[in-house]
């Protein structure tokens, strides 16, 4: 009997961890990586006939030098650039463990996946001696929840009876029918802005650091520094001047505060109010990150970690959510649902998605449903100018392909001439597609 439990590959790929064998009900060892050998696989399959690498325990001791180097070692210690200590990922066992199935096994296994906050701490008990590095489970209730598979002799998968396999479906064309707006008013008598070229190319400009931020007060800021791992980046004077902005238009604005590694983070939320006469409770959420990642080519060859202007990246989102405030303001006015824009801080390795995790975790805190969250970015990214496509990536739900369905097939034919960019091709794809 096999314990796994599905989770995400490279790319975005679903494939399986599999954690630990039971042997006659009362052995169990880790199915420890270095001593099993896979076929020839891929991380990034390109059809459906090929799958992803799965996830297999990696077994290190903290008492061997190298192996607590990898544990506790600060990121910005290790080599590679896209490293990170591996605590956050380890099932901690205690120093007993055997790999035997003749031997019974005595080892007492702790909590796992401990915060790195508690990092410092568990390397100074040095109680914990052996790290079993595999990805988290899902949660159910608070509690890990992972599958007791059994194989036969004849290597027959015998799965839980209460799991089931079964294929995401597209919304039916009543569905899409009954989702569609009543009226078509909602765009008839939107009114652009006539500097929104000239606005956008210079938002475009002063968020990726070619031109200065220039503040009500006439201070002026280069943003050079933006990753959420340097101890001096100006997120936070980023997020101050998006305040100004949007106290310009009349929106409120809230900060959310979290600490992570000793630096003061933060998101920014902008609050777009719903005017219509009917009240619904479950708001709608545009996010982008202010954040951006280190240049790669700059560590290669000097070792210095340097942020990327970000223009196509997170810059580009950022612009998108700021510009399209005022022009969301008149869509809201006979509205029902609230619009939130959030501008995340820390998507970029190393953070990896630390503002979006802290952002999720404080709605389920407060019991906070959302109605959809649409997630812009790297809309500026054209490796091909003469490429139309704009890509559209749905989540793995009925509801998400359906507001997918109405971006492309509803939306973008009304609002198209708009457009500066002409004759662009919305597609709905993975987002791993190439």
């Amino acid at each position: 009997m096999i314990e796994l439990w599905p989770t995400l590959g490279a790319f975005g790929f679903y494939t399986w961890v599999y954690a630990r064998i039971f042997h006659n009900d009362t052995h169990w060892i880790w199915l420890n990586s270095s001593s099993i050998t896979f076929p020839l696989s891929v991380d990034s399959p390109l059809d459906e006939s090929e799958f992803p690498t799965p996830y297999l325990p990696q077994l290190l001791a903290s008492s061997n030098p190298e192996n607590h180097f990898d544990i506790f070692a600060d990121m910005l210690l290790l080599s590679p650039l896209y490293a990170k200590p591996l605590f956050g990922d380890c099932l901690w066992t205690s120093s007993d463990y055997t790999q035997s199935l003749n031997q019974k096994q005595t080892t007492t296994i702790y909590p796992g996946w401990l915060p790195t906050e508690q990092m410092s701490i568990i390397e100074q008990q040095q109680g914990h001696n052996i790290c079993v590095v595999l990805p988290q489970p899902a949660h159910i209730n608070g509690k890990p929840y992972t599958l007791l598979v059994n194989i036969t002799q004849n290597n027959n998968v015998q799965w839980p009876s209460n799991i089931s396999c079964y294929t995401i479906p597209f919304p039916s064309s009543d569905e899409v029918l009954k989702a569609k707006p009543t009226s078509d008013n909602w765009y008839k008598n939107l009114q652009w802005p006539k500097t929104f070229a000239n606005d956008w190319k210079s938002g475009i400009y002063q968020f990726s650091g070619v031109q200065p931020l220039e503040y009500e007060n006439k201070t002026k800021l280069n943003l050079t520094r933006k990753s959420s791992v340097q101890p001096d980046n100006q997120l936070l004077n980023l997020i101050d001047y998006l305040i100004e902005r949007y106290n310009k238009l009349n929106i409120r604005t809230e900060k959310q505060f979290f600490q992570w590694r000793n630096i003061t983070q933060a998101n920014l939320f902008a609050y777009i109010p719903a005017g219509g006469s009917r009240k619904c409770n479950e708001p709608v959420v545009f996010i982008d990150h202010i954040d951006t990642a280190f240049e790669r080519d700059t560590f290669a060859n000097t070792g210095q970690r340097r942020t990327t202007p970000g223009a196509d990246d997170n810059v580009s989102g950022l612009v998108a959510l700021l510009q399209s405030a005022s022009i969301l303001k008149q869509t809201q006015e006979t509205a029902c649902r609230d619009i939130w824009l959030v501008h995340m801080t820390g998507e970029e390795y190393p953070a990896a998605s630390l503002g979006v995790s802290h952002f999720l975790q404080q709605l389920l805190v407060k019991k906070q449903p959302i109605y959809t969250a649409v997630i812009v970015d790297m809309i500026g990214h054209r490796v091909n100018r003469n490429d139309p496509i704009v890509q559209v990536n749905a989540a793995d739900s009925t509801k998400s392909l359906l507001l997918a369905e109405l971006a492309l097939n509803y939306v973008y034919p009304k609002v198209k001439d708009k457009f500066i960019v002409k004759n662009l091709q919305p597609v709905l794809r993975r987002w791993s597609d190439p």
